[in-house]
């Protein structure tokens, strides 16, 4: 096995745990499999074996080719690792993750939040005045909320992300 089919099982189990490290594993073995196969092997249901190669192939761990099954007229999917290196599908969820990060640290900085004492439900200030101050669940007065500690962590988790550098 070489060492880019290891690092993607193993990034496979960090992502979407145990059985996904265990159907690469499988793919790896097998070379290409149906999710039926799949969820045969592993004593799964089909619609889970279905979610987990689909959740791996959007992550770019897996790929596919369909062929038309000539008596029922369905497609067929055998599915099989991808060849893509390891270290070009982690910048792609960096990329991703810094996306997600920047977006939520905008909405944080452009935003005065509210928050329910009970239940701890966030409110922005739109959402707040449009319920008087008052906490839709359980009606409590709302108070406002210092998000300066989020900000400053989203802020360090798009700095160490800006910052990292696989080859180093």
């Amino acid at each position: 096995m070489s060492l880019n089919v290891q690092v993607l099982a193993m990034l496979s189990e960090k992502i979407f745990g145990r059985k996904a490290r265990m159907i690469m594993e499988y793919l790896i073995e097998k070379g290409e499999a149906t999710d039926e196969q799949v969820a045969k092997h592993f004593n799964i249901d089909v619609n889970e074996a279905r979610r987990i190669l689909n959740d791996l192939f959007e992550e770019r761990l897996l790929r596919y080719r369909r062929a038309r099954d000539e008596k029922i007229g369905w497609y067929i999917y055998f599915w099989r690792v991808t060849e893509e290196n390891p270290v070009v599908i982690l910048e792609a969820r960096r990329r991703r993750a810094l996306s997600i990060l920047r977006q939520r640290l905008e909405y944080e900085r452009n935003n005065t939040f509210y928050i329910c004492p009970k239940c701890e439900r966030k409110y922005t200030f739109d959402e707040a005045i449009d319920n008087s101050f008052r906490c839709i669940e359980c009606g409590s007065l709302l108070e406002p909320l210092d998000n300066s500690k989020i900000i400053k962590t989203l802020e360090e988790a798009i700095r160490k992300l800006e910052e990292y550098n696989p080859f180093e």
